[in-house]
């Protein structure tokens, strides 16, 4: 009987090894896309994803300074010349003090500011040698006037030498 046991766990065992080397396996070909796909990326497809998640981190500090109102504090985090476009179509492209004195601004008309992160990703462009941190979230706006807009918000930021050169945002209305 112990030896049927024996026998019944070692082929148990030796299946399982098996079914984790062809996982492995599996896996190991994802880095080498062969499958032909009806569309071609028009920036790339070639993504590697999680990489550094420092920048992640640094995103992160970004948008809690943003929504603690701490504008100041977010200064080290840009480089000197930023590009952004928001969802309400403003396209900003110039030195991040600049940008920075547009967040001032937005958030100084806000009774209060809160984001629930829904998630977060940072990638690598492997043919592009792009870093880059996407967010999803929901925004709660909260504006002195007493009105509260929440919106779901999707945000794709550029990191580059360590610093956020450029990011853009897409907001879309909560389903009622």
């Amino acid at each position: 009987m112990k030896s049927i046991f024996f026998a019944t766990t070692l082929l148990a065992f030796a299946c399982n090894a098996k079914q984790r080397s062809n996982d492995a396996t599996a896996n190991n070909n994802l880095s080498e896309d062969t499958f032909h796909y009806a569309y071609t990326a028009l920036y790339s497809s070639n993504i590697t994803a999680p990489t550094n998640r420092l920048n992640a981190q640094k995103v992160l500090t970004v948008w809690k300074l943003f929504e603690s109102n701490q504008i100041d504090a977010m200064k080290p985090y840009w480089a000197d010349s930023v590009t952004y476009h928001d969802a309400s179509g403003l396209n900003f492209h110039g030195p991040s003090s600049q940008l920075l004195d547009i967040a001032r601004k937005d958030i100084s008309e806000l009774d209060s500011l809160r984001f629930d992160l829904i998630t977060w990703q940072s990638e690598h462009v492997n043919d592009r040698n792009d870093d880059w941190v996407r967010i999803w979230a929901r925004e709660r706006r909260y504006s002195k006037n007493g009105k509260a807009d929440t919106v779901l918000i999707q945000e794709n930021w550029q990191i580059k030498n360590g610093r956020i050169i450029y990011f853009d945002q897409y907001k879309a209305s909560l389903p009622k």
